[in-house]
């Protein structure tokens, strides 16, 4: 008798309203054993649907989108799938992007310049449950406001 498990799979949806930006993303994740690409959407709204009915582990998110912004997606995935781990994407690597991610729901900040790099592994942290941020930002620089955030003080606002 065979006692091998079968490997983990673990379901992803991507949402970018860049349809080239999905398909590279999609190309990066499918390299990676026991990663599964189970839906795209390219907007808020049609993301917020998707993942209504396809319930992933992971949510891959562009925080800025026209219409339902990343951020609002996060939140309200947040709030209907808890249990789905959010990546939030992002052309700016600034602390204030990445607090509004994590006020958002979200455990992982990838910047676009480095997702080549940095996306898999952020993947793999989110779903062990640990954070992830992209270089420059770091758990250090984080943490005194994920610390506001635990104790619902007032972090700076942001422009969703």
């Amino acid at each position: 008798m065979n006692s091998m498990k079968a490997p983990e799979i673990t379901d992803i949806v991507l949402v970018d309203d860049h349809h080239v930006i999905r398909q590279y993303l999609r190309t990066i994740l499918e390299t990676e054993p026991g990663f599964r690409v189970i839906g795209e959407a390219a907007d808020g709204v049609e993301a917020a649907r998707l993942m209504e009915y396809l319930r992933p582990q992971v949510l891959v998110v562009d925080i800025r989108m026209p219409g339902m912004s990343g951020l609002e997606v996060a939140r309200q995935v947040n709030q209907d799938l808890p249990k789905t781990r959010i990546v939030i994407t992002s052309g700016c690597s600034t602390e204030a992007y990445a607090l509004a991610a994590l006020r958002a729901g979200a455990m992982a900040y990838v910047s676009k310049d480095s997702v080549a790099q940095e996306l898999v592994p952020a993947i793999h942290e989110v779903i062990a449950g640990r954070r992830f941020f992209s270089l420059p930002l770091s758990e250090l620089t984080i943490a005194p406001y994920q610390r506001k955030l635990d104790n619902n003080e007032e972090l700076p606002p942001i422009d969703d």
